[in-house]
Parts: C-alpha cells; sequence; structure tokens
C-alpha cells in the first residue's frame, strides 16, 4: 500500500510565529502559528488525506470506517501530534489526569511528551512547582509570586520530556519540539502574563479547574523518560517512552534500513530526507504507515513515529 500523507491543520496563537513555516519548510502556512496538528481526529477537525486511495477523507474518517489500518478502533482517536514553535512563552498550565478529564466527559486524562528539535542556548520550560499543598498555591498565586511558585527545567536540542498529566508546567520561546499528547483537548491556564489579543482582550484562565487538577507530587516534577537507543543495520532507533497513553520513536538512517511490519505509526520526517517505501519524503512530510506495513528507508533522513 503506498503511504497515506496527510496536511497539518496550522493553529494561529498569540504565542506564535514562523517558527514552524521554517522549520518545515510550510510555505503555504499562514503567519502567527504556533502550533500546527500533524495528526488529529478530533469531533471539530481532523486532517485531510492528500493520497492514495483514501484521498480526500480525513484521519477520523478512516479511524471510524476502515480499522484494518489501525486494528483497535473500537474507541475515539486516541492522540494529537503537534509542531511546537512559540516566539513567545505558552501560559502556565496543567492538564486534567484521566479522573478529572472523565468529570468533564471525556474518556482519556492528558499526558504528552516534548522532543526538541531545535532549542536556543539557554532555553527552559516551566516544569513542576514550589506550593506545598493548595492552600500554599492560594497564598503564592493571592500575592502574585509566580516566578516564586513556577519550576523550570533547561532543555536543549535532542531532549526529551514527559509531561504527565497533573503536572504545572509551559514550553517557552526558543524551541521547535515535536510534541504527543493524549487526544483529551482540554487545557487549564494558570497564568498568562496579563496578555492580549488583537481586540485588546485577555485570554480566558481557569483557576479553580486548574487548582482542582494540578498535583503536589514532587516525584512527578521530574523528567522521567530515559530513552533508549538501538543499533539497526543502517540507522539507529531511539525508544523514547511507552506506556498507557502512546509509544514514541525516533528513527535515524543513514543509508538503508528496514523497519518490521507491526502496530500502525504515526510518522513526520523531521530531518533530512530520503526514501520511504519507494516514496521521496523529506522534512515536513507526515504520513500513516497501515498496521502490517514494513517501512523501508533510504537516505539521511530523522523520523519521529508516534502509536498508541
Amino acid at each position: 500500500m503506498a503511504l497515506l500523507h496527510f496536511k497539518p491543520i496550522p493553529k494561529q496563537t498569540i504565542w506564535g510565529g514562523d517558527v514552524i513555516k521554517n522549520y518545515y519548510g510550510y510555505d503555504w502556512m499562514p503567519d502567527n502559528v504556533g502550533q500546527a496538528w500533524a495528526f488529529a481526529a478530533q469531533p471539530t477537525e481532523s486532517n485531510e488525506c492528500l493520497t492514495g486511495p483514501y484521498k480526500g477523507l480525513t484521519l477520523k474518517d478512516l479511524w471510524e470506517k476502515h480499522c484494518e489500518l489501525f486494528g483497535d478502533t473500537d474507541r475515539l482517536f486516541p492522540v494529537i501530534v503537534s509542531l511546537l514553535g512559540p516566539v513567545k512563552d505558552l501560559s502556565i498550565q496543567v492538564h486534567p489526569d484521566v479522573e478529572h478529564a472523565r468529570k468533564a466527559g471525556f474518556p482519556y486524562g492528558k499526558n504528552e511528551c516534548w522532543y526538541f528539535l531545535e532549542a536556543e542556548p539557554g532555553s527552559k520550560i516551566v516544569f513542576g512547582h514550589n506550593a506545598k499543598n493548595e492552600e500554599d498555591l492560594r497564598k503564592y498565586i493571592a500575592e502574585g509570586r509566580w516566578s516564586d511558585l513556577i519550576d523550570h527545567l533547561d532543555v536543549a536540542k535532542d531532549d526529551f520530556v514527559y509531561i504527565p498529566a497533573g503536572l504545572l508546567h509551559a514550553c517557552c520561546k526558543g524551541v521547535c519540539a515535536y510534541e504527543v499528547q493524549q487526544s483529551t483537548d482540554v487545557t487549564y491556564r494558570f497564568y498568562d502574563f496579563d496578555r492580549v489579543d488583537a481586540q485588546g482582550n485577555k485570554r480566558e484562565l481557569h483557576l479553580e479547574k486548574a487548582i482542582e487538577t494540578l498535583s503536589y507530587d514532587k516525584s512527578a516534577m521530574v523528567n522521567i523518560a530515559h530513552p533508549v537507543a538501538e543499533e539497526i543495520p543502517g540507522g539507529i532507533v531511539t525508544h523514547l517512552i511507552s506506556n498507557e497513553s502512546f509509544t514514541v520513536t525516533k528513527v535515524e538512517v543513514d543509508g538503508q534500513a528496514k523497519l518490521p511490519a507491526g502496530t500502525y505509526q504515526l510518522v513526520t520526517v523531521v530531518r533530512g530526507s530520503g526514501v520511504a517505501n519507494g516514496e521521496n519524503v523529506q522534512v515536513g512530510s507526515q504520513f500513516l504507515l497501515p498496521r502490517g506495513e514494513a517501512l523501508e528507508l533510504s537516505g539521511k533522513l530523522t523520523l519521529m513515529m508516534t502509536t498508541a
């Protein structure tokens, strides 16, 4: 079967710019894009298939009507794969775990992870907080002591960070990242630096829901991701993470390599160019490798692959 290519969905944001457009060579993309969904099957938006026998259908259509491509479609599509490129810091935020998400009508919580394709020197992300309990947290907030409340984590090119639900976090400017998150598209904003949009309005905060969702578990405020690299003929496969939420793998090829058939994979070419199953691909190519299909690669390129 030919690879099924998909078009990213750009998201214009108050913290967006041209990082994604420039990195991936998406000349068609509008200005002020902070995030682009590479693979999503949300009720209101889903990526369009550009090639093959399913051209014109969406990823959501395929998930619901062509289960043979995936194999486990008796549930909602499990992830959103995003391209992230902020030119300003994102809001300080938290995502719900499964318990809180189900109260809001969603089947999954929202764990996520970031792989940093580029990072300027001195780059950081917001990662955790210093409050001991809710009473302590509310005191920080009432006094406006945000800089004392939040913790940071230094990040560099090729770092990988896992962000569990309930963790206070924010991606910051100066990076280009590949992001995988569970498909619960819910974010509770703690603080947004009092920024205003083009109409002069501050963005909505969700303080009480954020406080209810926040974790005080200090063991979760340490990056638990420990990638494991494996050499294969013609390349290196790095297993970034595999848990109940998603499996994320990086594949670096220099020459010729073959990945055996297995579960479906959502594939993004993040560096270089080459050939995949006889088709030319390059940075910015996004394709579904259906279940049961092997992947033959040649050239010098890096792929990020995500599956449930």
